[in-house]
């Protein structure tokens, strides 16, 4: 089998490159393979993410240090935004396409909320607020040290909490929920549909070779329910595995892998079904 793009791994990252490519030339055969039987169930699935689109308005990582006179670099949180803006861009031609099929299962308007609660903390959120303040991105934006307006924005941040505890929050209006995985799988259904594309479930990619007369790459691909191997021969490759990126790349022999490395994040969520609480 020989394709012109060969996309591993069916998250946002993938999903997008794979409609991205069949907009701007449809000429080309996409093939996407995932090794679980559903797109977007790890990384991108809707639980497993903040979904705040990484647009730098309540990401405190992106402004992570106070500089000896006080100030906050914001430069990165406006370049992130600013990306975030092209995203969205994307997404509403996606609409108008119908590759996304219904955008309120996927983007939703809803306030961001940066919230701390430390005495060294409170002066750096300000200092993060007044940067970012002057830029018109962040306009909107609102910083309060008051407890009262903390809880009129976000009740249950504030439920319980000592009241000597020194507490400071920014809320910006405008922010964006994101489910990825809804916009994922969007995407891998659209991509299967096109002619000479195809999304293919259950299949793990195992290996990855550069061809030795060529350009392209020989891709090794396992059949999870049959155990049988197929090689496929692919013009360009884009491994977006998530976790299982590294050891594919590292097989590829690539130069650029050396010196990366992976290590598992975690984090917790608070969820609730309850509208009274999330309206």
């Amino acid at each position: 089998m020989k394709t012109d793009i060969l996309l591993i791994g069916s998250g946002i990252m993938s999903s997008t490159l794979g409609v991205m490519i069949r907009e701007l030339n449809p000429a080309l055969s996409v093939q996407l393979f995932e090794v679980t039987e559903k797109p977007a169930q790890e990384a991108s699935n809707g639980w497993n993410n903040a979904g705040t689109g990484h647009a730098g308005i309540c990401e405190l990582s992106y402004t992570p240090n106070q500089e000896e006179d006080g100030t906050v670099d914001v430069s990165k949180a406006i370049s992130v935004f600013e990306d975030f803006e092209h995203s969205l861009q994307f997404w509403a031609h996606a609409a108008r396409r119908g590759i996304i099929k219904d955008t309120r299962e996927c983007l939703n308007p809803l306030p961001h909320i940066s919230l701390v609660h430390t005495k060294e903390q409170v002066p750096y959120l300000k200092a993060r607020y007044e940067g970012l303040k002057k830029h018109h991105f962040f306009e909107p934006m609102r910083f309060s040290t008051d407890r009262d307006e903390i809880a009129d924005w976000a009740p249950l941040l504030m439920e319980g909490r000592d009241e000597e505890q020194p507490v400071a929050a920014t809320h910006m209006d405008g922010g964006t929920d994101v489910n990825f995985g809804e916009i994922s799988r969007c995407f891998c259904q659209w991509i299967d549909e096109q002619e000479n594309c195809s999304t293919q479930f259950g299949q793990r990619v195992v290996d990855l070779n550069k061809e030795i007369v060529g350009k392209g790459w020989i891709v090794t691909v396992r059949n999870e329910e049959t155990g049988q191997n197929q090689k496929i021969h692919a013009d360009f490759v884009f491994v977006g595995a998530g976790g299982g990126s590294l050891p594919l790349l590292q097989k590829s022999g690539i130069p650029e892998v050396s010196g990366y490395g992976g290590f598992p994040i975690g984090g917790q969520w608070m969820i609730t079904r309850n509208p009274e609480v999330v309206a």
